[in-house]
This record gives structure tokens, C-alpha cells and sequence, in this order.
């Protein structure tokens, strides 16, 4: 049971705390009751603000820089310094409370769930219109509804003012609208484009740029209030009449009438039900779980689940956890840097892995949290993690914590965080090593802790 059990908290959780292997029992209903209700406790939101509040701090800092190239003028460097300083404070609150949330957590399993389907539905701060509103985008879109349909945790991430800023659906006019005549503005295409691409059917399903333009026109009037449009709303999500390019529209060979609001909402619920939607997500959550290549029989299970229960998440993961592919003793999965970090932390203690600021350690191995590269989020293959570059950056990070744990026996830590499953290779390394130090970073740099 304890290779299992083992399994369970590498695999499907976030890596094992000491003690962890051998108490846990019942590794198949210890991960299914982590599928069963959202844990009601353990992040520390004290120190987190909504993304109201923040797109209301955005706002304020666009509208100076706005006034001040109308009346040519120069800005204020202090207020400049104090936003900055506001995303400085904002970024580090956020990666702490995540990181410490990590290495504590007694739903691991939930909250690896959480952080795939955040990168699935990835939304990035490195555009200024995010760089205060991803932690809150996780946690008021994609937290509170994975355990959900997939259509509503679609529409959820969707249809929230952080990814509508990040994809430029806030600024997407309907060339008709009452707006759009007004200003001479368009449409923007980027969101029903990646909505189309990355979210939901991808090209497997013969998508033309039609249908991202009449998708595109459904999106339109989808925005966030700000001092123009929607005052009373501002820095929430609205849906505006007056931007909305009115007419039916023609999604993949269905027909849609004008409805408002309710146009794009129903769209993307076929896009939800389709079944090459399906086949994408549960390719994902198969590679993500077992293997980069993973078997076909597990995906064909998880997209039949999928497709009889209406996209019901709770069914899905059960079906994963029930599959014998996804138990095999061979790890499979090389960690990310981010999966590295945080079992290294459950393992050890925050304090040893990042001492310090979390947000210098993950830069350091070029996976810093709520900043994906692009919309398709963080690569979930080694392919892009195992290069001669980033290979040399673990090996620098692990010296670095093994001379900060120079009191741990290296022997130890590998049993609590690979009991059975640790390779009498790498036990030997270890008993041969110079110093503790050597040790423990041998331990921190064996493929048996390096995959899951």
C-alpha cells in the first residue's frame, strides 16, 4: 500500500510531507475525497485584494498616463513609483500565499487541479492590464469551479475581467454598435481565437476565420466597467449593449439569434459539449497525470467520461483515478520547476527552499508563478524543462538548499519523499557522498525525486 500511497502524494498531489507515506491508508479514497468539496480553508487571503480592487488601482494609473500624453504633460514620478510599488506588493503577496498554501496543504491533490486547469485557461501578468489580477483570477474564477461541469468553469474564466483585459475583449467594439460608429473602433479577435485554439475545440475540429470573426462579434459588449462604461460596475466584468455588434451569428455550422448578453454564453456552452473539446481537455489531464505521451486507451476512458456525463469534472477525475495506467510504479513526469519547488517545500519547509522573496527562486529556474510566457501557458512536457540550461539551474538551486539543510540525513528525506519507489542506485550515491551537503543535493537531483 505504501507504493500507492506514494504515488498518490507525488502523482496526483503536490509531493509528500514526512510522515505522509506511511500514514496514508487508502490512497484511491484519500485523492477521490479531494474531488468531493472545495477545502474551506488553509489559503491566506489576509494580505489579497479582489480584482475589482486592483482593475480599480489599473484604471486610475491608465487614466493619469492617458491625461498626461493628452495635455503633454509629464507624469507624476511619484505616483508612477507608488503603482509600481502597488505591483511589486501585489506580486509578492500573491506567489507567498500561493507558495506557502503549496507546502501546506492537506488537499494537494485539489490543488494541483487548480493549478492545471489555471494553466490551462492560462492568464498571464506580464501584460500591464493583468499585473495586479491573476492571483485574484485564480481564485475567484478557476478555484471555486473545478469540481464543476467544464462549461462553467469555462465561462467562469472566460467571462472574467482578467482574462477579458489579458485577450483585449474589454476593448473589442462591434463595428455597428452605437460605440463602434461613435469612435471608429473594431474588433478585437484575440479571445475568440484562443478560446477557439486552446480552450476548447482546437483546429481538430475545422474551424475557419469565420467563425472566429462571428465568434469575435458574439464577444462583443463583454468588457469591464470602468469611469466611461459602466461607472456604477467599475473594475467588474459587464456586459454593454452599446458595444455588442447585434445580428445572429454562425459558430461551426449552428446558428445563433441575437440574444444580448446570452449570444456568446451559448456558443461557448457548444463549444464545451463538443466532442473534440473533450478529446483536448482529457489529452491534457492524461499527459498531465501519467505520461507526456500518454496512453490512448486512458484518454479514450477519460473523453467517453466526459462526453456521457455533460463535461462533469468530479466524474472525470474519478475516472483518471480509477485507471491502472495512472498507477504504474515508473515516474513518468519530469517536474516542472514550479512541482520541484513545492514538494521540495513540502518536504523540507518554505524557508529552506526560497529564503526569502519565493518570486527570485522560481525566476531562477524560469517558472515564475502568474507569469505564462503566452496564452497556451507553461509547457507541461520535459521536453521544454529538460534543457542543458535549465539541468544546470536545478543542479545550482539544489546546492544551494542541501548548504542550508546541512543537518538533514539525505537517507531520510529520500524515504519520506519516495518511500518504496527510491532506486537502491540512488541510496548508494548517497551513502557515498562526500558531506551531508553532497548528500542531500545528490537526493535533490535523482531522476527519484526529480519525476513523479
Amino acid at each position: 500500500m505504501t507504493r500507492k500511497a506514494a504515488i498518490a502524494l507525488n502523482r496526483f498531489g503536490l509531493g509528500a510531507k514526512p510522515g505522509e507515506i506511511e500514514q496514508l491508508s487508502s490512497p484511491e479514497d484519500w485523492l477521490l475525497g479531494q474531488t468531493l468539496t472545495t477545502p474551506t480553508s488553509g489559503l491566506d487571503m489576509s494580505a489579497l485584494k479582489t480584482s475589482k480592487q486592483h482593475n480599480i488601482v489599473l484604471q486610475s494609473y491608465f487614466r493619469m498616463r492617458r491625461q498626461g500624453r493628452q495635455n503633454q504633460a509629464e507624469f507624476d514620478p511619484d505616483k508612477v513609483e507608488a503603482f509600481r510599488r502597488q505591483i511589486r506588493q501585489t506580486a509578492i503577496a500573491e506567489v507567498s500565499a500561493r507558495t506557502q498554501y503549496g507546502a501546506t496543504t492537506d488537499s494537494p491533490f485539489h490543488e494541483r487541479l487548480v493549478r492545471f486547469w489555471a494553466n490551462h485557461f492560462s492568464v498571464s501578468g506580464q501584460r500591464p492590464q493583468t499585473s495586479m489580477t491573476v492571483g485574484a483570477y485564480h481564485r475567484e474564477a478557476i478555484r471555486p469551479n473545478i469540481l464543476g461541469r467544464f462549461a462553467d468553469l469555462a465561462a467562469a474564466a472566460i467571462f472574467h475581467p482578467a482574462m477579458l483585459a489579458y485577450l483585449d475583449n474589454w476593448q473589442s467594439i462591434g463595428p455597428n454598435s452605437f460605440v463602434g460608429k461613435r469612435r471608429n473602433r473594431g474588433l478585437n479577435e484575440n479571445l475568440a481565437r484562443e478560446v477557439l485554439e486552446l480552450h476548447t475545440v482546437t483546429p481538430a475540429a475545422n474551424y475557419n476565420q469565420t467563425d472566429v470573426t462571428e465568434f469575435s462579434k458574439a464577444l462583443t459588449g463583454w468588457t469591464v466597467g470602468n469611469e466611461r462604461i459602466g461607472k456604477d460596475r467599475q473594475g467588474e466584468v459587464l456586459f454593454s449593449n452599446i458595444m455588442h455588434e447585434s445580428g445572429a451569428r454562425s459558430v461551426l455550422g449552428r446558428r445563433y439569434s441575437e440574444d444580448g448578453k446570452a449570444q456568446a454564453t451559448m456558443i461557448l456552452a457548444d463549444l464545451c459539449r463538443h466532442p473534440e473539446t473533450a478529446k483536448n481537455v482529457c489529452f491534457k489531464l492524461a499527459r498531465h497525470f501519467v505520461s507526456d505521451t500518454p496512453p490512448p486507451t486512458l484518454t479514450d476512458r477519460l473523453t467517453d467520461t466526459f462526453l456521457k456525463t455533460d463535461g462533469d469534472l468530479q466524474s472525470v477525475y474519478q475516472t483518471l483515478v480509477g485507471s491502472t495506467e495512472a498507477w504504474e510504479d515508473a515516474p513518468k513526469k519530469l517536474k516542472t520547476p514550479d512541482e520541484l519547488l513545492t514538494s521540495t517545500a513540502r518536504l523540507i519547509g518554505v524557508r529552506r527552499v526560497h529564503a526569502g522573496d519565493p518570486r527570485s527562486v522560481y525566476e531562477s529556474l524560469a517558472q515564475r508563478p502568474f507569469a505564462a510566457p503566452s496564452p497556451e501557458g507553461w509547457p507541461d512536457t520535459a521536453e521544454a524543462w529538460l534543457t542543458p540550461d535549465s539541468l544546470m539551474k536545478r543542479i545550482e538551486w539544489a546546492n544551494r538548499v542541501a548548504e542550508r539543510s546541512d543537518q538533514i540525513d539525505a537517507r531520510t528525506l529520500l524515504k519520506e519523499a519516495t518511500g518504496p519507489l527510491a532506486r537502491a542506485d540512488t541510496i548508494r550515491m548517497i551513502e557515498r557522498a562526500e558531506s551531508g551537503a553532497q548528500a542531500t543535493a545528490i537526493a535533490l537531483m535523482s531522476p527519484d525525486f526529480q519525476r513523479r
